[in-house]
């Protein structure tokens, strides 16, 4: 996914959002060195501001991603959607 969103560059109207369920600062900092993520990540202790993106919908899987349009609007809070639709506009 990361080579994806990285393809995409400057021509994307979108962002991918992390919606992290780790217990502990250093969880998150972990999974941000190892994975090499080039987008925002939303902390544990964040969730209630932003609990529509914090939804698992039917997924189920932890953490979540989340695809927003520019505006904030929310495109999809499933992850297999946002992978899905990643590949469709990175033409891979």
């Amino acid at each position: 996914m990361n080579k994806k969103n990285n393809k995409l560059g400057d021509k994307k109207k979108f962002q991918i959002v992390l919606v992290d369920y780790d217990r502990s600062a250093k969880g998150l900092e972990g999974y941000l060195k190892s994975s090499k993520m080039s987008w925002p990540a939303i902390k544990l202790d964040q969730k209630k501001s932003v609990s529509k993106l914090t939804s698992l919908g039917d997924t189920g899987f932890i953490p979540n991603i989340v695809l927003l349009k520019p505006d904030g609007t929310m495109v999809s809070n499933k992850r297999n959607e946002v992978i899905k639709k990643l590949s469709e506009l990175s033409g891979s």
